[in-house]
């Protein structure tokens, strides 16, 4: 009999499947780990006394059986066909293996013995394979969340196994030149041993053989900083002679003496933060999602006390990514994020996650798409609905890898406000997990209208934020502090000098005892002078002076490769440097190893170097002359362009600042434009108004030329479509672009880019309420489509369709409304949703809903409005969704009881809250304050609902304001403020009279004569009022609102004995209905007719 397959992982993460199905039953430490000795000891009976002491060493014999004996039958009922693994007398337990068993410790121990034999005989490429193989498996430490005492040995000795089998296979690796491939094979005995300095020896040999001398210098480097901070030694004889050894030639790169090297200083001070910051950790690990910030001014040691806790947890195997904000301008939306996702501590985890998350992940990292061939193409995200599942997919990468996990992110001031947006999504998404956001800013940057001033009140509300304000140092510790620099002690009247100079923050001290020690002057910093520009405004003049001293004594190649680094504003890589410096790589390179060697400069990753800290960027670019800063600018850009030949959206915006700051305005604006398309392509909104919102400063400092106004034309129709989504339909953002759009497109536009526009201002049109402009614009489109034989497609008539509706031209409007709806076009549905946001389909349905319903067809109207909502969903268009529930409310406030349209009306509200829809919130807010206003009619609902109304008009909307104050008036009637209530409907003939909007005038007269009825008034005005609303409805066949017009005139003439003319009216009326008899309307027709 074929048995399915077992697979076991016992080396790193737990994991037990059967049949490629996860059995997850076996989900305590003390399971798996009698389940991994037994796997060690396969098919050797193991005495179950023995087995009971190991495991419950602290405890009676008696109680450790007893725990073993269920333990065991634990394990045989959550193992499938238990009995083929398993075999147990009264005295022993075996675990039996057999050909359908895949244990990675089995795996890794015979592909050892594999290569051992293998090298024996010397067939050397069956060992290479063989020690590949052994290393694929060995996937962690075993089981490193079990803390048995026996598991302590087998780990050292497995792991002791790695390190032989990685040495060997390097060997051969090496020995057939093959150094590519054994460069990684050396980085992971890195891995498994921080502190090995032959480790070190050999990848350095590996980068040198490979030509890679930059990687030669960047393992030494990051040995003499891994020795000093792990073991707090210097970097042996043998490691410090290789790295002399490998120099490609002399002086090529100086060597780094002990003296020059960059040293981790330990942490000075700070007990009580550490102690702070380690009870942070342990809730967070705990399983609650927290996010740590470490704030204070600059250079107080944020980041050392973040460093801190970021390799403590590094040290102990836990998932660690670190990334940076920077204050330059170009930032790259989310760029944090996509640094993170890049780790090599969480990039390799991505390959776990569904198709649909890593096609919303490629948005910032695109070469997933490369390496998933049959990855879908992400589409622009038009809508905050899309922008939540973006928010999702990212959080889901995150989350991918093992847990704890420590997110590293400095200089939040800095952040994009999307970032800070979705660390608080992230912080939200899965509230119970083991995940610690660690991260750092400065306090004097962060006002309390910054955008990370409003996520830290929103965390603080969740309890989801603890934050650590760093005080100076005092003089002790100050003194500490610069005894590790220059590497012996002040005396007391040196200390308190250097307190009182540098008032005890860090940053300061360790610059000035640099500064101390570069020059024969020691008694201060007198001797130091230095022009310091404005743009280093946040540092003391004296610490200013201090800096500019130590940047005085470089050499000029350092000098200007400072200079190039600073005006870049962010990381810069070796390449990068090269091109825009145009000098060869052994002078820059050499200059590097000078800036490294005096800590004005690190190495943050493969050839990528930044400043020690952003005060020495800042005082280094001051004092570049401003000639001197527009030529680096450009030759940046410039560089820029060389190193990304074909794909510039990611540093778009990079390319923007630099030709901006180079004064290079028409190069920088197209890039400004291409940088708001990438962040409106993740939902960055805001960012994208300002990137677009910058273009068009810049162009204004044009002379007016024909291709100046199709630029700004193109910026303006952008912007339109993102101010329509961000601010509102009516925004007056939105008109000052639209109008501006109409003018240039008259001038320079295209006939799309005409039609373009009119279509969009029919928008800002209709729900301002200017129909007459609706029909002009639609007319001069039409005009267009004529003059080029274009055919509209027939969603360009929806607006005008809408109009006629509104004005009360109600036939018409289905006619054409039917005809819209009819032809689906799944790619012009998609083509308006990017150029302006709305799907013609879902409005065409939704928006003819309440044509059919005061047509007389409540049922039909009920179908269209949740088919409307379908299509919304089916496209995934949350924006959209949010306009057809809010549609649908409102045809329920008609035809529903009280208590289904408040639960429509409540669903709308939350979902255009949820969905950032500003005008159908403002929308949805008065129906719902109507539905809540129609259960308690009081003062206090009453008011609410009027508020909501004029929010909605702050909007500057006025669509639909007859019925609005019409709802007022309902609940005034029902309350028993009937002046109240005509005031308003006063209100509603105006805004009905001055809009030509008359569609809801026949509810209009019937509400008035309502509340004149109840107000005692002279019963023919009552009557003339009933009459008026039922000619109204009678000429635009409306047949509801007939209904609704003849029973109350039915109820008058019944008071007024003409019980007769009344049922005869009213039956008539209710006779031609052939659907929507379980309406409230019908179903209050009926009522009284059969009463009369």
């Amino acid at each position: 009999m074929t048995y399915p397959v077992l697979r076991v992982q016992l080396l790193g993460d737990f994991k037990l499947v059967y049949d490629d199905r996860p059995i997850t039953g076996v989900n305590s430490a003390r399971l798996q780990s009698l389940l991994a000795y037994l796997m060690l000891h396969a098919d050797t009976p193991q005495l179950r006394q023995h087995l009971a002491f190991l495991l419950w060493p602290d405890t009676t014999e008696a109680q450790a059986r007893n725990n073993l004996r269920q333990f065991f039958y634990q394990l045989r009922h959550t193992l499938p066909h238990s009995d083929r693994f398993l075999m147990a007398d009264a005295g022993t337990i075996c675990w039996k293996t057999d050909e359908n068993q895949v244990v990675d410790i089995h795996r890794f121990k015979r592909a050892l013995s594999e290569a051992t034999a293998a090298e024996q005989r010397g067939e050397v490429e069956v060992a290479r394979q063989s020690l590949a193989e052994a290393l694929a498996v060995y996937q962690g430490d075993l089981l490193p969340g079990c803390y048995d005492d026996w598991l302590t040995p087998e780990r050292e000795r497995l792991q002791q196994q790695c390190q032989t089998a990685c040495y060997k296979l390097v060997d051969i690796l090496e020995t057939q030149r093959n150094y590519p491939a054994a460069l990684p094979i050396a980085r992971r005995l890195l891995q498994l041993d921080p502190s090995d300095e032959g480790a070190y020896v050999t990848l350095m040999r590996l980068h040198s053989l490979n030509d890679d001398y930059a990687g030669v210098r960047r393992v030494y480097q990051t040995a003499v900083e891994t020795l000093r901070r792990e073991l707090d030694v210097e970097p042996g004889e043998a490691l410090r002679a290789a790295y002399k050894r490998l120099q490609p030639r002399p002086r090529a790169i100086s060597s780094f003496s002990d003296e020059a090297a960059t040293s981790a200083f330990k942490l000075v001070g700070r007990q009580a933060e550490w102690r702070q910051v380690q009870a942070v950790w342990q809730r967070a690990a705990g399983g609650e999602a927290h996010l740590l910030l470490i704030t204070g001014e600059a250079g107080i040691g944020k980041s050392r006390l973040a460093e801190e806790l970021f390799y403590w947890a590094a040290r102990q195997g836990l998932t660690t990514a670190r990334t940076r904000s920077y204050g330059a301008e170009g930032r790259l939306t989310l760029a944090p994020i996509t640094e993170w996702l890049r780790s090599s501590a969480l990039r390799p985890h991505l390959a776990s996650l569904d198709p649909l998350w890593l096609t919303e992940i490629a948005r910032l990292l695109p070469e997933l798409l490369s390496d998933y061939p049959a990855l879908a193409r992400p589409e622009p995200i038009s809508e905050y609905g899309r922008r939540q599942r973006f928010f999702e997919a990212l959080a889901r990468g995150i989350l991918a890898g093992p847990r704890p996990l420590l997110l590293w992110i400095d200089d939040l001031q800095w952040s994009d406000p999307e970032t800070l947006e979705w660390l608080h999504f992230l912080l939200r998404f899965e509230p119970d997990t083991a995940l610690l956001i660690l991260g750092t800013a400065r306090s004097e940057e962060s006002p309390p209208d910054h955008p990370l001033s409003t996520t830290i009140r929103q965390l603080r509300t969740e309890n989801r934020i603890s934050i650590i304000e760093l005080a100076p140092f005092d003089v002790a510790e100050t003194a500490k502090l610069a005894s590790q620099v220059q590497g012996r002690a002040l005396d007391d009247r040196a200390s308190i000098r250097l307190y009182h100079e540098t008032e005890g923050n860090p940053l300061f001290v360790v610059e000035a005892v640099r500064a101390g020690m570069a020059h024969t002057d020691t008694g201060g910093t007198a001797a130091v002078t230095a022009t310091i520009l404005p743009e280093a405004h946040l540092l003391p003049p004296r610490v200013q002076a201090i800096i500019a001293g130590r940047l005085a004594q470089l050499s000029p190649i350092a000098r200007k490769v400072a200079e190039v680094g600073a005006a870049i504003g962010r990381a810069f890589a070796l390449d990068l440097l090269l091109l825009a410096g145009y000098d060869d790589e052994e002078t820059v390179i050499r200059a590097l190893d000078e800036l490294w060697q005096r800590r004005i400069v690190r190495e943050q990753s493969a050839n990528v170097f930044d400043f020690t800290h952003d005060k020495l960027r800042e005082v280094t670019y001051a004092e570049t002359s401003l000639p001197q800063r527009r030529l680096l600018h450009r030759r940046i850009a410039q560089a820029l362009e060389t190193v990304n030949p074909e794909e510039r959206d990611p540093v778009s915006s990079q390319l923007a600042a630099h030709y901006e700051q180079a004064g290079l305005f028409e190069q920088a604006i197209p890039y400004y434009q291409q940088a708001g398309a990438v962040a409106a392509g993740v939902y960055a909104n805001e960012e994208a108004i300002n990137l677009y919102s910058r273009g068009l400063e810049l162009l204004e400092r044009l002379p007016v030329t024909v291709k100046r106004d199709a630029q700004e034309l193109n910026i303006q129709l952008a912007l339109a479509t993102l101010y329509r989504i961000s601010k509102g339909w009516t925004s007056p953002e939105e008109e000052r672009v639209m109008n501006r759009a109409m003018v240039l497109s008259d001038k320079v536009g295209t006939v799309e880019q005409r039609i373009h526009t009119l279509f969009g201002i029919q928008t800002l049109y209709v729900v301002q309420a200017r129909y007459e402009q609706v029909e002009w614009a639609y007319a001069q489109a039409e005009k267009l489509f004529v003059q080029t034989q274009m055919t509209p497609p027939p969603f360009t008539e929806i607006y005008l369709t809408g109009v006629k509706l509104l004005r009360g031209q109600m036939v018409e409007a289905r006619e054409l409304f039917e005809k819209i709806v009819a032809v689906r076009n799944d790619k012009h549905i998609q083509d308006l949703q990017e150029s302006q946001g709305l799907n013609y389909l879902v409005h065409g349905l939704a928006w003819n809903a309440h044509g059919l319903w005061c047509l007389g067809y409540p049922q039909l109207a009920l179908d269209r409005a949740q088919a409307a909502i379908g299509l919304a969903r089916e496209f995934v268009q949350p924006f959209n969704q949010a306009l057809a529930v809010t549609y649908l409310a409102m045809l329920q406030a008609w035809r529903a009881d009280r208590e289904t349209f408040l639960a429509h009306a409540h669903q709308a509200y939350s979902l255009t809250v949820e969905y950032k829809a500003p005008y159908y919130q403002a929308w949805a807010g008065i129906l719902y304050h109507f539905a809540l206003a129609e259960q308690e009619p009081d003062a206090e609902k009453l008011a609410q609902l009027r508020q909501a109304v004029d929010v909605f008009i702050e909007t500057g909307a006025r669509i639909r304001l007859p019925l609005y104050f019409s709802l007022l008036a309902q609940v005034c009637l029902k309350s028993g403020r009937w002046q109240e209530g005509l005031e308003a409907l006063a209100e509603a003939l105006a805004e009905s009279l001055q809009n030509n909007e008359h569609w809801w005038d026949a509810e209009i007269h019937r509400l008035r004569g309502e509340l004149l009825w109840a107000q005692g008034a002279d019963l023919h005005d009552v009557e003339a009022a009933f009459q008026r609303a039922l000619e109204i409805a009678r000429t635009q066949q409306a047949k509801s609102l007939e209904l609704r017009a003849a029973t109350s005139l039915a109820r008058l003439w019944q008071v007024a004995s003409r019980s007769a003319e009344a049922k005869q009216l009213l039956a008539s009326v209710y006779a031609w209905f052939s659907e929507g008899f379980d309406t409230p309307d019908l179903q209050t027709a009926q009522a009284l007719i059969a009463r009369l």
